[in-house]
């Protein structure tokens, strides 16, 4: 970037696409508690400067893969909303036809080729997405998300080894909101745990950003992109981010928060960095206000359409089928 309109132009855009992963979420949070969607859903709200800073350092290009709570990632790559909350609602346009909903989204024409609730087995079944691209010579890379519960499952480890022995072109992204459900990291990891070292060791190449702040994920995601794109070596970075609720489901239990207080996290929150950032660049608050209310309406207006969609009718049980 140089010069400030190009700056501001940049911030606009980043703030646009993190408040419309925030608001989205926001509906679906009331969706949720009107009882429409009937599955389990993982809120995304808090995280969304981690996918936006590192989709927009991908190419359409390259692919994608998520986890349990992956609505920010799908729609950070490209995905539509429409096709998301269709999704959820069990309805035959969503992005898998309404079979998969909020943990099995997939959509191969932004590729994002998928979300799996499983921990940490997004880490595998990326690096054979990787391999792919290297075996056929795409100039392209992968890249997943998985929270830093996910980061300590075994296969992950395996992954490391792997993509570094074959030289992947792969981004391995680590969301790390300092839970896995509540267990905090000091119950689950040892004192001189060190995953710099552990990364390192196997070989790739380690990278840790403010998942608060946009700036940081993307020049960090940006810089590692090109690396990997250029040498087809493989490199993780962890982002230090915070979700605003529960594990699952639109709760607020506090009773287990020490370091991310709810002051704390409205007070480190992404998305006030980021407007104020603009605030300090002239942008009024009055255009920002602008902008939210634009987004919130272009969002239920596809809520709208997902609610009076069709459900699947009783031969789609036969389809999308290996066997």
């Amino acid at each position: 970037m140089s010069g400030t309109a190009l700056d501001t132009k940049t911030l606009i855009k980043a703030y646009e696409r993190m408040l419309f992963l925030r608001v989205a979420q926001q509906e679906l949070v009331k969706l949720y508690m009107e009882k429409k969607i009937f599955s389990m859903v993982h809120f995304y709200i808090g995280q969304e400067a981690v996918a936006v800073g590192v989709c927009d350092a991908l190419q359409l290009s390259d692919k994608v893969l998520g986890n349990h709570r992956s609505h920010g990632h799908y729609l950070a790559k490209g995905g539509s909303f429409r096709r998301l909350v269709c999704e959820l609602l069990g309805r035959s346009n969503g992005s898998a036809h309404g079979k998969g909903g909020s943990m099995h989204m997939i959509d191969k024409s932004v590729n994002f080729i998928g979300s799996t609730p499983l921990l940490g087995s997004v880490a595998p079944i990326a690096a054979g997405v990787a391999f792919e691209q290297k075996y056929n010579g795409r100039n392209a890379i992968t890249a997943a998300f998985y929270g830093d519960g996910a980061s300590e499952e075994g296969v992950v480890y395996e992954t490391y080894n792997l993509a570094a022995l074959y030289k992947l072109p792969l981004l391995l992204v680590i969301e790390n909101n300092r839970f896995s459900i509540n267990s905090k990291l000091k119950d689950r990891r040892s004192a001189r745990y060190n995953l710099k070292t552990i990364v390192e060791g196997f070989g790739l190449r380690y990278e840790r950003a403010d998942g608060n702040d946009y700036h940081d994920v993307h020049s960090k995601a940006q810089a590692l992109v090109q690396e990997i794109r250029a040498k087809k070596e493989p490199a993780v970075l962890e982002c230090m981010t915070y979700r605003h609720m529960a594990h699952s489901t639109p709760l607020t239990e506090e009773s287990y928060r020490d370091e991310d207080t709810l002051e704390h996290r409205l007070k480190n929150d992404s998305l006030k960095r980021i407007s104020n950032q603009l605030i300090e660049h002239g942008i009024s608050e009055k255009k920002l206000s602008a902008i939210e209310d634009s987004t919130r309406a272009s969002i239920l207006k596809d809520i709208g359409f997902a609610l009076t969609s069709p459900f699947p009718v009783k031969r789609a049980l036969y389809t999308d089928m290996y066997v």
